[in-house]
Parts: structure tokens; sequence; C-alpha cells
């Protein structure tokens, strides 16, 4: 059970590496046609960019499939079950609360407040940060920024 745990919670921490190395490279890369939705105004519920998310669940279902086929494969349940848990988290901080696709949701949670601030400035610059929970150098970004738009 230790083990089992331990494979659900790497897979959680791993997942916020791979969404900033996929939001950066792919997103903004070769990506960015499906994506640049992401970065204007949405009219209506669903944008292209959602199109990433479903991928994403497409190989996490399939993952979880293949791990609960096989009664031995329970560390592939528990990588799923970390991804899983990842993308929902995702889901309720990136999509619900900070772009307020639910517009109840209205939270005064210190750390969530900075990280939509950062979120804030990738969308206004378009650069880092590209991480959704650590997002480093955020602040930094915004005053080079800003000194920039003094500058001009």
């Amino acid at each position: 059970m230790i083990r089992f745990t331990l494979i659900v919670l790497s897979s959680f921490i791993v997942m916020e590496f791979v969404s900033y190395l996929a939001h950066r490279f792919v997103y903004h890369g070769f990506g960015w046609i499906f994506h640049k939705s992401h970065h204007e105004p949405r009219h209506g519920m669903f944008e292209w960019n959602d199109i990433f998310p479903m991928i994403f669940a497409s190989i996490t279902i399939s993952l979880m499939m293949f791990g609960l086929s096989d009664p031995s494969r329970s560390d592939i349940v528990a990588m799923s079950i970390g991804i899983t848990s990842y993308g929902l988290v995702y889901f309720f901080i990136h999509d619900l609360y900070v772009h307020r696709r639910a517009k109840w949701m209205r939270l005064h949670i210190p750390f969530l407040l900075k990280l939509k601030q950062a979120h804030a400035i990738h969308h206004r610059y378009g650069g880092e940060p590209y991480g959704l929970l650590m997002f480093f150098n955020a602040e930094r970004v915004r005053r080079e920024h800003v000194a920039e738009d003094e500058v001009v």
C-alpha cells in the first residue's frame, strides 16, 4: 500500500513538470494552432485548446484500462490515479477558478490568488510562467516586461 501511494504521489508531482514542458514546447510551439484560442476571449463554453486535456485524458484512460486488465500491474493503476488527480486539480484551479468557467467559484486562498496573478502574467506577455502549481519567476518576468514597456 505504501508503494502504491508513493507511485500515486510521484505521478502527480511529475505531471506538473510534464504539464510545464507540454505548455512551453507543445502548446506554445506546434500546438499553438489550438492553444491560441486559450489566449483570446472565449465565446461559448469550449475553446479549441480543450483538445489537449482530451488527449491527456484518453492516454490516461488507456493506461488505467491496461493496468486494471492485469492484476499484477497495480503500479500502472497507481500512476494513472496520480495523473488523473493532477488533471482534476488542473481543471478545478486553471479552468474553473483562474479562467472563471465556474463564475460562482470565488476562493480567497493566498496561494491560489498568487497562482492566478502568475497566470495573468503569462497571458499578458506570452512567456513564463508556464507551470500551474510551480510558477517560477513570475514576478521577475513581470518586472522585466514592465521595464521593457518603460523603455519603449
